[in-house]
């Protein structure tokens, strides 16, 4: 289990990475030896690159596994499928062919513009972005929550229709010193001794703050808050995060 965790690590690309207009950084903290959540920046054009998370149901070596499989399956079809939407209805129709009954995939998919300055992204029922616009100064920005519909990716039910037919995509233009945050739910979901969860607008709260800092100190702030609201509580979720800053 050791050597998978070591395996599955190396899976997962180098962060944090600069573009010109855009740093991204990521961390994923798995529950047990190996984890079930993803993520992937995956390269468009010179001015464009895909950010993609994920969080495949369950945890341990069987997640593991799917994730590793999943990871082929993204970078084959990022190659063909540049909008968010196609993208997803591709990987679903892929997933579902290659899942058992009992598990599902929650993700989202993202494509930066940095021309354009604009994310355009679909959200596969995985949890919100959260959007903090840099226009205001240091402790008056405040976090929006991004949650266009979206079916899970892998249900067998039909040939791919209700999933095509409840996706939705969207664009949100994009400013300077921007922070986005995408997440998994064992971020917000991350429960204390009486089984209350840490929860989405908490978080906010906890991004809206901190947002300015680098993302080292970011990234700090976030868990050690996580961790007090836990308390002596066990891990019980994967936890994965990618920070976005435009500049």
């Amino acid at each position: 289990m050791h050597a998978a965790r070591e395996i599955q690590q190396k899976l997962l690309p180098p962060a944090p990475r600069n573009l010109p207009g855009l740093s991204l950084s990521a961390f994923c903290e798995p529950a047990r030896e190996v984890a079930g959540d993803y993520y992937d920046f995956l390269p468009i054009t010179d001015t464009m690159i895909g950010v993609l998370i994920a969080d495949v149901a369950g945890k341990g070596l069987a997640a593991g596994l799917y994730m590793a499989q999943l990871k082929v399956i993204v970078q084959s079809l990022a190659r063909l499928h540049h909008e968010p939407r196609e993208f997803l209805i591709a990987v679903n129709r892929v997933v579902a062919q290659n899942l058992d009954a009992k598990s599902f995939i929650t993700m989202t998919y993202a494509v930066i513009d940095l021309e354009r300055r604009e994310m355009t992204f679909a959200r596969a029922g995985h949890c919100p972005l959260i959007h903090v616009p840099g226009c205001e100064p240091p402790g008056l920005r405040k976090a929006e929550l991004l949650t266009p519909d979206g079916l899970v990716v892998g249900l067998s039910i039909d040939d791919g229709e209700l999933f095509a037919s409840i996706l939705e995509e969207r664009t949100v233009a994009l400013g300077g010193d921007d922070l986005v945050v995408l997440f998994t739910d064992g971020i917000s979901e991350t429960m204390n001794e009486a089984f209350d969860c840490f929860g989405e607008p908490r978080l906010c709260k906890v991004i809206e703050q901190y947002a300015h800092l680098p993302f080292d100190q970011l990234r700090s702030y976030i868990l050690a808050e996580l961790r007090s609201f836990a308390g002596e509580a066990d891990q019980h979720d994967d936890m994965t995060m990618i920070l976005m800053r435009v500049a």
